[in-house]
């Protein structure tokens, strides 16, 4: 999961009709984590205020038509990749202009798409994906000290992992293969591991150590895609492969070219698809979706699961001959449970970085809480760990969190409290709706300045959840 920060979208329109339709778009079926007050669209109609807008403020993406009043064709897509190269661009054409698109993904664009036949999930899908290989650079940038330089800024050493803190064996022995492997681009790595462990993590370090971290590096949730779209997702398609293939698409293997592709969840990938998956690792090729033509591709793949694999292949439900390819190294992936070293030192560093992120003077944990932390079994692990932290800083009012402060799944100290001002409210892991009344919700949002979109995230909600329940209390 991406931030808490709003993300920002640079949309470079000059249509108002077009500029209108893609927030629309974007409202109705953005990525879960990207509801329509969780973003923010700031439209340019000419490229000369676009390249301003860079210069005053950072952005997320850019989603550039290449048609402007005072700029036309791959010089669009120049002016805005070379001026700002640490931000992923993707391109809107017309019909028309789809050699256009292909060629600007040539030069360095995330992704093309074509006006008048892109729908709201294709676009929410391309936009997500941009954002998050852009996330995932910027936040190993912060972990090194670096400065944001370029698109091509490369982080060195165990240090400059985004979010891995560790002290145990099991996460120096991650450490030590995370190293070696980044020296060997082209090996497959397969990442194993409960929900919540930091296998993306893993990727992303792998990625940013190798000599390919200055090329792209593409992400697929399989389970996240529909097995019927999933190929045409991977591989692209040619024009006339099904009803609504109006033109050609390259797929995210051709995208992630020279660089690598980390498939997450890989376990679900459908028996169908997987002898597709299997060529590319063997011959270095594959063909598109309706397509004759052989597409040779140089990429890295990198796979994660937190599924018995071997059991699957037992069970028929998963290729051996796959799953022998893709497990040419193997990184397991310890629970936090099992790496008791780890736990304070993560907290520690969810909590500096949590602090900084809501503005707010720095936290630290009492003995009474680390002590609490350790006997927790933590069956979310480090995600439930990081989403914990955060919410501590947000709605505890102390400097030092003492148990008390804690949810009641780790302490039985707690006691509710609705009277007077800054008043503990014991936190809870997993709410049920019932026990969310008008006194919680409404400590909640108060504690996040009234903003709906992070209490939602706070109480495990969706946004449409919350407003329910504020409308019922408000009728009580």
């Amino acid at each position: 999961m991406m931030g808490k920060t709003p993300t920002k979208i640079l949309l470079i329109e000059d249509n108002p009709a077009d500029a209108g339709l893609v927030r629309e778009m974007l409202a109705d079926s953005f990525k879960e984590g990207y509801s329509d007050s969780a973003f923010a669209i700031t439209n340019a109609v000419r490229l000369s205020t676009a390249l301003k807008l860079l210069d005053k403020e950072p952005f997320d993406a850019i989603l550039l038509d290449l048609y402007l009043p005072d700029s036309a064709g791959l010089e669009t897509f120049g002016g805005v990749h070379m001026h700002s190269p640490d931000i992923p661009v993707v391109v809107l054409t017309g019909n028309k202009d789809e050699t256009a698109g292909v060629k600007a993904v040539q030069e360095g664009a995330q992704d093309y798409l074509v006006k008048g036949s892109v729908d709201e999930r294709l676009l929410a899908h391309s936009l997500t994906y941009a954002i998050e290989r852009n996330r995932s650079l910027l936040a190993l940038r912060a972990r090194s000290g670096q400065r944001p330089l370029s698109g091509n800024a490369k982080a060195k050493g165990i240090e400059a992992f985004s979010g891995m803190v560790g002290l145990s064996d099991g996460f120096k022995s991650i450490a030590s293969i995370i190293s070696t492997v980044a020296r060997t681009p082209r090996t497959s790595v397969m990442i194993v591991g409960e929900t919540g462990v930091g296998k993306e993590l893993i990727a992303n370090a792998i990625h940013a150590l190798s000599s390919r971290s200055k090329c792209p590096f593409i992400k697929l949730n399989c389970s996240a895609i529909p097995s019927t779209l999933l190929e045409s997702e991977m591989f692209g398609y040619n024009k006339g492969a099904f009803t609504d293939a109006r033109g050609d698409k390259m797929g995210l293997f051709e995208l992630a070219h020279t660089g690598a592709i980390f498939l997450d969840e890989i376990g679900d990938m459908d028996l169908r698809i997987q002898p597709k998956l299997l060529q590319v690792l063997e011959n270095r090729a594959f063909r598109r979706v309706g397509g004759t033509k052989e597409i040779p591709v140089d990429v890295r793949v990198i796979v994660a699961t937190n599924r018995d694999l071997e059991a699957m292949v037992r069970g028929k439900t998963f290729r051996e001959d796959l799953y022998h390819r893709l497990k040419v190294i193997v990184v397991n992936v310890p629970p936090l449970r099992d790496r008791q070293e780890d736990i304070i030192p993560l907290a520690g560093h969810f909590m500096d970085e949590a602090c900084r992120s809501s503005g707010v003077h720095p936290k630290r944990l009492s003995k009474e809480a680390r002590d609490a932390f350790l006997r927790y079994r933590w069956p979310g692990n480090i995600r439930e760990l990081k989403n914990l932290i955060e919410r501590l800083v947000i709605l505890t009012d102390s400097d030092e969190i003492q148990p008390r402060h804690l949810p009641l799944e780790m302490t039985s100290e707690g006691v509710f409290s609705s009277s007077g001002a800054g008043a503990f409210m014991p936190l809870k892991t997993s709410l049920t709706i019932e026990e969310m009344n008008g006194d919680y919700i409404r400590h909640v949002l108060n504690k996040v300045n009234g903003n709906k979109t992070k209490a939602s995230e706070i109480l495990g909600i969706s946004r449409i959840t919350l407003r329910e329940r504020l409308k019922k209390t408000q009728q009580k």
